[in-house]
């Protein structure tokens, strides 16, 4: 078994291409939106901005708007973000799902 099939996810994921940019404490870097979940992202870099786990970070997307969350791991050019969730937050995940995703 793979240590991915053996993690335990709280939400499933949804493959993407979503292009964007994600902004930290440090600098932003635009990049792609590799997988979706309701409650994070992975997010591939096409720069390195130091992103530090636990540090807040901000995502800007045409597709998904502006959401804001916490790096909680960082892998060569990708970050995992887990998102601050909020009825606004899943509106905007809905919504991608209803509009863009079909």
């Amino acid at each position: 078994m793979t240590y991915r099939d053996s993690v335990q996810r709280g939400s499933p994921r949804t493959q993407t291409k979503i292009t964007g940019k994600v902004t930290c404490k440090f600098g932003s870097s635009n990049g792609v939106v590799r997988d979706l979940s309701d409650e994070g992202i992975c997010f591939q870099l096409l720069f390195d901005i130091g992103a530090q786990t636990g540090q807040e970070v901000t995502i800007q997307s045409e597709e998904l708007g502006y959401l804001t969350g916490i790096v909680r791991w960082y892998r060569g050019d990708k970050i995992g973000i887990k998102l601050k969730l909020s009825s606004n937050t899943a509106a905007q995940i809905s919504s991608y799902y209803k509009f863009f995703r079909q």
